[in-house]
């Protein structure tokens, strides 16, 4: 739906979703008398019913105009249902809102019932109570916060900081939605249904309305052994992996990859040492010798098989690696249709290629504290090449959640997301530790959010980001360094700085020459105060065909639901 207006704030995106409980609002009218009205004016007389039917007494009414705009202020007292569930108002003729709230058992509902009193009008109504939720969602910021109201109701919101706001206390219904800058030089009312979605963006007073629906949320699917939904898997792959096959392939000595029938591995056990007892060796006081073995039909052992293996999961779960996993060529791991959760000292490769990570959520690392030893989730090392991350989370790690660096290339990262870490992906080496011009890769389609650093920090070699949604990186969004050539295409950057082209920086804030970076920045929006850098990176294009997404909040917002495990 699309509502054309001059001097609006354009609702675009920030990703407004409400789960409203399930609440019934049933009216009736009724031209006769109603005790205590007169000819002379209108009245308004309402039951409050509990969900099974039966009166709510000492629920709590309030009456506002149906058009009514809070400032924040209380406008309008409560008062209490009778013993029936009563309550009974007069009332001058017009449009009105009123709301219901009740506690039972410490528990809350209410309802909505909007209706019309014309003049000499006495109406009874009944009205049945519901469960209580919020709509919650983010606003892209401009110069001036935005307000948030729902019109009718008692609520004023402001975004914090980062754009997020809470409207609580919401019972089903159909609400509008009431969006203005601090001064109300431009504002936007917008009907909103519970299950739509609605994105708002205050960035451009001389814009338009948009409104986008909800998109049908999308699960994974489990593939069950067909080889075809292996297939249909890597049609999907964009970017600088694009040729890596996983399970459907095998790596030569030369690092050539070609088609071959890969087994299938099915992982049985969250298990992944067991502790066994030698009974032929005993000691004096009669305790066997015990040794850590893999577990049979665990993750390790699928992953250390020989040759291509296509690794299933029978069940969802938690696998705790209890000592670094370092993987051998050739495998998919493939999580679709379980919520698949690798926890513990996390994946490593060594001149490993060929590699599939797809539907997995990387969370709990057993190193947690904030040092350099800490684990990353996954690091793609020492010449690795044709890796592909897609739909994966990462949803915290001290530090870095996931690097590619010492002469890795050929690797995509899609449609993942990388949360509460200091930084999401470290790309390379810095430039006085080693110069890499050899590795590269592809970051499209996920979301980086409560970084307390930088989303993607690069040190040499080709990156290309495209498609992506920075979302409150408290430093920049992509770090492009030590004579990194960097493509930034059709991202949303909803932080202040977008891109950084120096590693170092002296004490009076200019930058280290030698730590440079070289970005070119094309089609991007920035929605949080970032601005674009000039630049062409050397040159730098990329040699793939790939679909870019045009970076609106409708993508922001697509990005933002549909990345990570499904």
């Amino acid at each position: 739906m699309r509502l054309s207006l001059s001097k609006v704030c354009k609702a675009l995106s920030a990703g407004l979703s409400a789960l409203l409980g399930a609440g019934l609002v049933s009216a009736c009218s009724n031209d006769g008398k109603v005790a205590g009205g007169t000819e002379a004016e209108s009245t308004f007389a309402l039951q409050v019913q509990l969900a099974d039917g039966s009166p709510a007494p000492k629920a709590r009414i309030r009456m506002l105009p149906g058009d009514f705009l809070s400032d924040g202020e209380i406008s309008a007292e409560w008062v209490e249902s009778d013993a029936d569930g009563f309550v009974e108002m007069a009332a001058e003729p017009g449009a009105y809102a009123v709301e219901v709230r009740n506690v039972r058992d410490s528990r809350a509902s209410g309802a909505v019932l909007k209706f019309t009193l014309d003049s000499n009008d006495s109406r009874i109504d009944t009205v049945r109570l519901g469960e209580l939720s919020s709509i919650e969602g983010f606003v892209f910021l401009g110069s001036e916060a935005p307000v948030i109201r729902v019109v009718g109701l008692d609520r004023f919101v402001v975004p914090d900081s980062s754009g997020h706001f809470v409207i609580d206390s919401l019972p089903a219904g159909i609400f509008d939605i009431h969006v203005a800058d601090a001064a109300e030089k431009n504002s936007a009312t917008l009907s909103f249904v519970p299950g739509d979605t609605l994105y708002v963006d205050c960035t451009d007073p001389e814009s338009e309305i948009k409104v986008f629906k909800n998109r049908e949320p999308v699960a994974s699917k489990y593939p069950g052994k067909d080889w075809s939904e292996h297939d249909a898997l890597l049609a999907q792959m964009e970017g600088y992996a694009v040729g890596t096959l996983g399970a459907a392939g095998i790596t030569d000595t030369l690092g050539n990859i070609s088609r071959a029938d890969g087994e299938i591995c099915v992982v049985t056990t969250t298990d992944d040492y067991l502790i066994v007892e030698d009974t032929t060796d005993v000691d004096s006081a009669g305790n066997a010798k015990t040794s850590a073995v893999i577990a049979p039909g665990s993750l390790r052992d699928c992953a250390y098989r020989e040759g291509p293996t296509w690794i299933l999961f029978e069940k969802s779960g938690t696998y705790n690696l209890q000592s670094p996993l370092r993987l051998k060529n050739d495998k998919t791991f493939d999580g679709r249709g379980r919520d698949v959760r690798f926890a513990g000292m996390g994946i490593l490769t060594e001149t490993s290629s060929n590699l599939i990570f797809e539907n997995i959520t990387f969370t709990a690392p057993a190193i947690t504290v904030l040092d350099t030893s800490s684990r990353r989730a996954l690091s793609i090392h020492n010449r690795s090449h044709h890796v592909w991350v897609d739909h994966c989370t990462f949803e915290e790690y001290p530090l870095v959640e996931l690097d590619v660096k010492r002469g890795s290339h050929n690797v995509t990262i899609s449609w993942s997301r990388f949360e509460n870490a200091q930084t999401g992906v470290l790309f390379g080496l810095s430039g006085d530790i080693i110069k890499d011009t050899a590795q590269s890769l592809t970051v499209h389609h996920s979301y980086f959010a409560g970084l307390s650093r930088d989303g993607v920090l690069s040190h040499g070699g080709v990156l290309h980001a495209y498609s992506n949604f920075f979302d409150g990186v408290e430093l920049s969004g992509v770090v492009c360094s030590d004579s990194a050539r960097c493509l930034v295409e059709s991202n949303v950057f909803n932080n202040e700085m977008a891109v950084t082209l120096y590693r170092w920086y002296n004490e009076d804030g200019s930058p280290v020459d030698s730590t440079v970076g070289f970005v070119a920045m094309k089609d991007n929006l920035f929605t949080a105060g970032g601005k674009p850098v000039d630049g062409d990176a050397l040159g730098y294009k990329p040699d793939y065909e790939y679909g870019v997404d045009f970076a609106d909040a409708d993508n922001a917002w697509i990005v933002r639901t549909d990345s990570g495990a499904q």
